[in-house]
């Protein structure tokens, strides 16, 4: 492996040409070569009277002593290698000159922030946290690879109580701003205060603990979001209304149910051995595309490289060449076993629904129906827990 690597990288420098010969006597042609010392190597037969191979430049030139003799007709596919490279560049001197000052522009350009994005933000202006980020140094115009970006968002919590969460990314000259806002606690009411409790969301009632004020419902009852549970205007016959700071605990079975659906079917992409490659450079966020044609196929697998330049003094240098291969594929379905799609899609539903569900509850169950329809399976899972629903809202007496 070593040594035909070594090999490819020999005949890069050197320079070869891909050629085609014409004829008649092909094998005539190959032999003349091959007595005259000429190499020729990954020869592939076009059609009956034509032939591909490669050969270095020496060759070439040697290969007109023997067309003739032969009866056949060579011309040149591919020139590839150092010496082609190098011509080229000596051909286009300005040319280079002026990508390479456009680069350096672009490198230079590149390395400030232009754009501060704030995203995340509810209640908080954004314009307040822009503000403060410019006080801690990120603003436009400032040179990037001078940010220390885990100090900023260190100190933006700090200085803003208001947030759980800050983090900072800086794509391209633009930096994202991600913030959470910290939640806030459902409004303790003091005790002198009088108060309901109300459902916190639908469910039917498992107990019912009134330690102040009066108790609504029962167990068994289903009630809805909103829906009072404990009252604190007390109500007795022949003695004045009072109200009072209701105060218990009201647990029901609450539901949360999740649809889903998965195939059976799965398509394989097989690759037929035929690529086409595309290459792009990426300057900051400018795209400049290097090969020509659109991509030949309908159906392919696409895999996508990034070749970077190095770091220079913890400087990323903006330019990277994107290899995106493009392999024609046809697809292959394949049948799954229906009782593994069944699994997958519990788990998986288990795993996005449990998300959902208070830390602080107790799970009773979970159920799931599963029905086929064209080859889909589809699924609803429910999960039954016991949770405390009551929170308090203040009385308004007029």
């Amino acid at each position: 492996m070593r040594r035909v690597l070594v090999v490819k990288i020999w005949n890069y420098i050197r320079g070869y040409v891909v050629i085609r010969i014409e004829g008649l006597a092909l094998e005539k042609f190959i032999n003349y070569a091959i007595a005259r010392g000429i190499y020729l190597w990954d020869i592939m037969r076009i059609d009956y009277t034509t032939l591909e191979a490669k050969v270095g430049l020496s060759g070439y030139k040697d290969l007109r002593h023997i067309v003739k003799r032969a009866g056949c007709k060579v011309k040149i596919n591919t020139k590839i290698g150092y010496p082609f490279f190098m011509h080229k560049i000596r051909a286009r001197k300005m040319l280079m000159f002026g990508s390479m000052i456009a680069i350096f522009m672009v490198m230079l350009t590149t390395s400030f922030v232009w754009d501060v994005e704030v995203v995340g933000t509810e209640n908080i202006q954004k314009e307040e946290i822009v503000k403060k980020l410019n006080e801690l140094g990120l603003s436009t115009g400032i040179f990037k690879y001078k940010l220390d970006l885990s100090e900023i968002e260190t100190n933006m919590m700090i200085e803003m109580e208001e947030l759980a969460w800050v983090g900072i990314e800086l794509r391209g000259t633009k930096a994202i701003v991600e913030v959470v806002e910290k939640v806030q606690a459902p409004e303790k009411i003091p005790l002198e205060i009088p108060c309901d409790i109300m459902a916190s969301k639908n469910g039917i009632i498992e107990k019912v603990i009134a330690k102040n004020g009066d108790a609504m419902v029962q167990k068994g009852d289903i009630v809805k979001s909103g829906q009072l549970l404990v009252t604190g205007t007390i109500l007795r016959e022949g003695v004045d209304t009072r109200y009072v700071h209701s105060m218990g605990e009201i647990f029901a079975k609450t539901y949360y149910e999740s649809n889903d659906e998965m195939s059976i079917i799965k398509i394989n992409k097989m690759k037929t051995g035929k690529k086409f490659v595309k290459r792009t450079l990426k300057i900051g966020e400018s795209l400049l595309t290097l090969s020509i044609g659109e991509v030949p196929f309908d159906n392919y697998v696409l895999e996508t490289t990034h070749k970077r330049l190095p770091q220079w003094r913890n400087i990323i240098i903006p330019v990277e060449i994107i290899l995106d291969e493009y392999f024609e594929a046809n697809d292959q379905p394949e049948e799954l076993d229906v009782e593994l799609v069944k699994k997958a899609l519990l788990e998986k539903m288990t795993v996005d629904l449990i998300k959902q569900i208070p830390e602080d509850v107790n799970i009773l169950k979970q159920d799931i129906k599963y029905w086929e329809e064209n080859n889909i399976i589809k699924a609803k899972l429910t999960i039954e827990v016991l949770e405390q629903i009551g929170i308090q809202k203040r009385i308004n007496i007029f």
